[in-house]
């Protein structure tokens, strides 16, 4: 053999190798446990057939397995019980093995998925569903040779949805259960009563459906504010809806069919002014109703338990939340029957006789077969002995009760409350609370590092938690939820080994024309443009680098105003800028945008030279960054603990500006920012902007008056003036502050002014 052959031999060996480990564009999510390539594939068509093993007992997952190849492919495929070729074969392997276990070999056989249950057939048939999709210009189904071995990290997996705050229909119900099947999460826990909304019909006391259900819609309140239940058919603006106890089993068993535990919630002995408006005698004897059960009432617990009975008999599944969270004890304290009670019991503390409250539940819970699951505020004052704790408030309450022995799933607010905002962008849907994006969750750890070694095993999982105070409807809880959920459920399922992060960010690559596919209403948030900002003093030049959070696709721009397209000039590196620029940049992914544009404008007339002056001092705690902090291109987002907002009390905001030189400028403004529903800080009055070249003759250049908003969402107002170019040294900017907060305000006390960020052109 010549020595030309015999290289090319060996460059065939080496293509053949890369080949059978080279991965497919799959884009498996979460990630299975281990997966291995083969040189080969096999096309399923009109002659393939679904073969089911005779041990398998689950007729739903060749059912929904045959609907997908019909819906997606028009592939209307046979059943068959005899083992063959050119076969889909689902088989019940009878061994012992992990819950959702299950093995795939594609070979020139066919499919072979393995299962010791039906749920392990369950999950691979999810796997095989997603090697199929998305099915952008296929006709014909072809799948990859490959071989996977698959099993769970975590036995709880899961979501919780608060249908208290916001109704959602059956149906929609239904299409979120969807989203957590194809992504191999296992409980879906169903937040049914709160405060201001009951959701769940009990015959016993058909009140609480009849008006607790229902509430008067006020002008512009949030529902909270002062809530009143009513009837459906009373006068006025009426809002709310409830599931019927048939809604509920064919919830539950829409759920069951694709191994989902329905875990409810009903709230106690706090978070309950819906039940005790419409049942009163079951609260404190103070003046008013607080919204906590009565601990000193044994009628009290006896229609708990009565409550609690129906429930049991809708859900078959082991566990029942009963909340215990934020409970305002202020009312046990003043009310004689309660006091009572402590004496009999020996009690010091209102956080005793809540334990007392949570035990004596407990025990009745556990008489009908079911596991009492409450937040981590059930803590306080002593824990019954076989309660599992839900781990909201951080992770520490968690790692107390599992190191007491005491299962525990965690579900912090940081980062797993999906109710937070998933981007910075002032374009984001309503949201509550923080800031918790899609990586963030990716990293999630179950296990944190202060639990004890032969404690571990107590951490049964983790769940994401959908409150629902801002979102109204189906469409913006699939927002909420996608892709955060795709991140948490390969978080738990996928053995801490088998991550990778990078590759992750790829395969939603794929992931997002799957949700496309579906008609998912998924998230750009993660690759909306964000920014940072340098400075060269020797050559004073700043420097503009884009970027999103994963890091992928095309960012294009402008800098005069205009809009981007897929023509406009690509980032490919920071944008170096002398004068003021306008960045408009977008994300674009296969050639359309995605995600929210970033719009800000970059100033540059203020250099280490330049001085401010405060008429009136910023608070500390709000300092924005200091005294250069109005001008240092870091744009605060509309949350009031943004750390680059500066915060003025009850005075008005009044710096004075030297340029340190003449200034050839046409523009001057800024943000102000406004949350009534969150916060003490509103729009100035009046906002004044003037000029000058000597610092003592201004001239004015905008005098404008702030209407009053009494809007509750989060307000960024950017106010500013274009005006003839010219020469400026000096900047003077007031902004009137309205000093007390007005009467109707949800809060009493100064009001505050909150600014961020002069820009000039």
């Amino acid at each position: 053999m010549d020595f030309s052959r015999l290289t090319l031999l060996i460059l065939l060996l080496v293509v053949t190798a890369c080949k059978n480990t080279e991965q497919p564009k799959m884009g498996i999510i979460p990630q299975p446990s281990e997966i291995k390539y083969q040189e080969g594939v096999f096309a399923i068509n009109d002659k393939t057939v679904i073969f089911v093993g005779n041990n398998i007992e689950a007729p739903q997952i060749t059912n929904e397995l045959g609907s997908f190849l019909k819906d997606n492919f028009n592939l209307s495929l046979e059943l068959s019980t005899v083992v063959q070729d050119n076969a889909i074969h689902l088989i019940k392997s009878g061994e012992d093995g992990e819950n959702g276990a299950y093995s795939m070999t594609i070979g020139k056989e066919g499919v072979v998925i393995k299962g010791s249950t039906d749920q392990g057939i369950f999950y691979g048939v999810q796997t095989l569903k997603q090697m199929l999709s998305p099915k952008v210009g296929v006709k014909e189904p072809v799948l990859n040779f490959v071989s996977i071995q698959d099993s769970p990290a975590y036995k709880w997996r899961g979501m919780m949805l608060d249908v208290a705050r916001h109704f959602v229909p059956k149906d929609s119900v239904k299409k979120v259960i969807d989203i957590l099947a194809m992504h191999k999460l296992n409980k879906f826990h169903w937040h049914l009563v709160d405060g201001i909304g009951w959701r769940i019909q009990i015959d016993a006391y058909p009140e609480l459906t009849n008006k607790g259900a229902w509430r008067k819609v006020k002008g512009d309140k949030k529902p909270w504010e002062d809530f009143e239940i009513t009837s459906k058919d009373a006068e006025g603006e009426v809002y709310g809806g409830y599931y019927t106890k048939e809604d509920i089993r064919e919830i539950v068993a829409y759920a069951r069919e694709r191994y989902i535990d329905v875990i409810p919630e009903i709230e106690m002995p706090g978070h309950s002014e819906a039940a005790l408006q419409c049942y009163p005698e079951f609260s404190c004897d103070t003046d008013v109703i607080t919204g906590v059960y009565c601990a000193g009432n044994d009628g009290t617990f006896q229609f708990l338990q009565n409550i609690i009975s129906e429930v049991v008999e809708l859900f078959p599944n082991e566990y029942l939340h009963i909340g215990g969270d934020e409970v305002g004890k202020e009312s046990w304290l003043k009310c004689d029957k309660c006091k009572i009670r402590m004496q009999r019991e020996g009690l010091q503390t209102a956080e005793e006789l809540q334990s007392y409250f949570v035990k004596r539940m407990e025990k009745f819970i556990h008489s009908k077969n079911r596991k009492l699951i409450g937040w981590d505020e059930i803590l306080e004052g002593g824990l019954p002995e076989r309660a599992t704790v839900m781990s909201w408030r951080g992770v520490e309450g968690g790692i107390e009760a599992a190191n007491a022995g005491h299962d525990v799933v965690m579900s912090p607010g940081d980062p797993l409350y999906l109710d937070h905002s998933q981007g910075k962008s002032e374009y984001e849907p309503p949201s509550w609370g923080g800031y918790n994006n899609v990586l963030k969750i990716y990293d999630f750890d179950p296990i944190p590092k202060d639990i004890a070694l032969d404690k571990k095993q107590h951490i049964l999982g983790a769940q994401g938690n959908l409150w629902t105070e801002q979102v109204k409807s189906l469409s913006h809880i699939q927002y909420m939820m996608l892709p955060r959920i795709s991140a948490l459920s390969e978080a738990l399922w996928t053995k801490a080994d088998k991550k990778n992060k990078e590759h992750f960010i790829k395969k939603l690559d794929v992931h997002f024309d799957r949700l496309k596919e579906l008609g998912y209403n998924f998230s750009g948030s993660s690759l909306t443009p964000d920014y940072d900002v340098s400075y060269d003093k020797i050559n004073k030049v700043f420097g503009l680098s884009l970027h999103n959070e994963l890091d992928f696709y095309e960012i294009r721009y402008t800098l005069d105003g205009s809009n981007p397209t897929v023509h406009s000039e690509l980032y490919a590196g920071p944008i170096e800028y002398a004068t003021s620029i306008e960045l408009n940049a977008m994300c674009f992914r296969n050639g359309k945008p995605i995600g929210f544009p970033l719009k800000k404008m970059f100033s540059t007339g203020f250099g280490d030279q330049c001085k401010v002056i405060y008429g009136n001092a910023y608070d500390e705690t709000y300092s924005g960054g200091g005294d250069k902090a109005l001008f240092d291109n870091k744009f605060a987002i509309a949350r009031g603990d943004d750390p680059s907002w500066q915060g003025i009390p009850q005075k008005d905001f009044e710096v004075l500006i030297d340029l340190g030189s003449a200034t050839e400028l046409s523009y001057v403004g800024l943000n102000f920012f406004q949350d009534i529903g969150a916060t003490s800080v509103m729009l100035p009055t009046q906002v004044i902007i003037s000029i000058s070249m000597d610092g003592e003759n201004y001239n004015t250049v905008l005098d404008e008056s702030i209407a009053t908003q009494e809007k509750r969402e989060p307000i960024i107002k950017h106010i500013g003036s274009e005006f003839e170019k010219q020469e400026v040294a000096y900047i003077k900017i007031i902004a009137k502050n309205r000093s007390v907060l007005p009467e109707w305000h949800l809060r009493k006390g100064p009001a505050w002014i909150f600014a961020d960020e002069i820009s000039v052109k």
